[in-house]
């Protein structure tokens, strides 16, 4: 049996409601039409990025580089672990730190198995410019066009690259050696898994992995040196404290997923020099500009003490300035004191002082503890979750560390947990004038550029 139909409204109530009440109540369907749509409408967001690129030479007190392997007619298999989801994938290649090019005969995209694996059904082809082939040009980037492939965060994506010439690479991403790639002679981006293949734990040509997300997004970026990128951590268990983050959050109370971006370079300093990787308060502008970014931590410094013998006051402009710039962009920056290192290689001299009156200049700028500006929007504390307490040198706890210096599996796992999530909340931007004021280097001390206040 059919419901009867309600009663239209009776004259005597149309006559009583106002025409402009009735436009209001028929607008709003419209209008909840209109947010969910913009609120639904598919976005590119980051997935992974490569952490560099950045140049296999590294200078520090001393200049060396990376090996890495010839690979002229192999296929190049990378992993990249995506902490975002979606319904499509797009690729980045990178030269833009190479003298020389790279051709690619072919490159495809699929789902990770096990090893150098890839799941069932997962395999794509990626285009460019709609060709099969590419070339990435010395100095530059290049995007794939985008394909049709359902990924989950948490998933590895293998991308696979066919190089039919001569190809020995000079640029890498990053330098933690904890995640392996494999290679294999021939074209084999198909593979089910790579025959004959060889493995490397660095990660060559593939720079950044977008995918097309259809719920809202928001990002995290961790800018740091080894101890974000991961080093001493296991192998491939995507054990970085970024990662381990990712895990715990994989989105906001209002349901907002979160990617977490691991911008971690080993032996990459701050503000002082580029001997590994641009430096930190360079490759900050690039990172803002990722779509979706809500916040940057920043953990570094370490290795300019140890490495540039910089003072603290030259820290501390840098820190200035890279407030500068997160606030001038609308981006919350999230200071994180840096991590003890007593009985460590960097425990000489005065470095150790140095940080801790670092450590205190972070502590001391923290908005939510009412700091004027220039000031962090909040202070992530790990230090107590990694520190031995009943050792007076400062030190990591031994069960924490493989080096004194880097956390290990577990270490990771302690900041991660020790990351207050409340930290993460909707940024207020701060008016573009006080920010600039301060990126062009007038800060509440207004001290000298960086590049001018170092020991010698």
């Amino acid at each position: 049996m059919r419901k009867p139909l309600a009663h239209p409204m009776s004259s005597r109530l149309r006559r009583n409601v106002p025409r402009s009440s009735i436009g209001v109540v028929l607008a709003l369907p419209c209008a909840l039409i209109a947010v969910t749509a913009q609120a639904q409408s598919p976005t590119w967001v980051s997935a992974w990025i490569g952490r560099g690129p950045l140049s296999t030479t590294i200078t520090t007190d001393r200049t060396f580089t990376d090996p890495v392997p010839d690979l002229t007619g192999r296929t190049l298999r990378v992993m990249a672990h995506l902490t975002a989801g979606g319904s499509q994938v797009r690729v980045r290649l990178s030269q833009r730190f190479s003298a020389t090019s790279l051709g690619v005969g072919a490159a495809h995209v699929a789902i990770r198995s096990s090893d150098s694996g890839i799941a069932s059904g997962t395999d794509r082809a990626l285009t460019f410019a709609g060709s099969a082939s590419a070339l990435v040009a010395a100095g530059s980037d290049l995007w794939s066009d985008p394909v049709t492939l359902p990924v989950s965060a948490g998933q590895d994506l293998a991308v696979s690259l066919y190089v039919p010439g001569s190809f020995v690479p000079t640029t890498e991403g990053g330098r933690a050696q904890v995640k392996t790639a494999y290679y294999g002679a021939g074209n084999q981006v198909s593979a089910t898994s790579l025959t004959g293949a060889s493995t490397t734990r660095q990660v060559f040509a593939v720079y950044e992995v977008q995918v097309l997300a259809s719920r809202p997004q928001a990002a995290i970026v961790a800018l740091g040196d080894s101890i974000t990128e991961g080093a001493c951590s296991a192998v491939d268990a995507d054990g970085d404290w970024p990662d381990r983050l990712a895990a715990r959050m994989p989105s906001l109370p209002d349901g907002t997923a979160v990617a977490v971006l691991n911008a971690g370079i080993g032996s990459g300093r701050f503000a002082s020099s580029d001997g590994a990787g641009l430096r930190g308060l360079s490759r900050l502008d690039e990172l803002l500009r990722l779509p979706a970014v809500r916040w940057v931590t920043l953990l570094m410094g370490v290795n300019d003490i140890s490495y540039e013998h910089v003072d603290a006051s030259f820290l501390e402009t840098g820190y200035e300035q890279a407030i500068a710039k997160a606030h001038q962009s609308g981006k919350q920056i999230l200071g994180v004191p840096l991590l003890p290192f007593g009985h460590s290689v960097k425990d000489v001299g005065n470095n150790k002082q140095t940080a801790q009156v670092v450590n205190q200049w972070i502590r001391d700028h923290d908005k939510r503890q009412g700091a004027a500006e220039p000031s962090f929007d909040a202070v992530i504390d790990v230090e107590a979750a990694v520190k031995d307490a009943s050792d007076p040198a400062w030190s990591l706890r031994a069960d924490l560390t493989c080096d004194h210096v880097h956390p290990n599996q577990a270490g990771y796992q302690a900041i991660a947990a020790a990351i207050p999530l409340a930290v993460f909340t909707p940024v207020t931007a701060v008016p573009a004038a006080r920010a600039g004021g301060a990126a062009a280097g007038v800060g509440a001390r207004a001290r000298p550029s960086v590049r001018d206040n170092r020991k010698h």
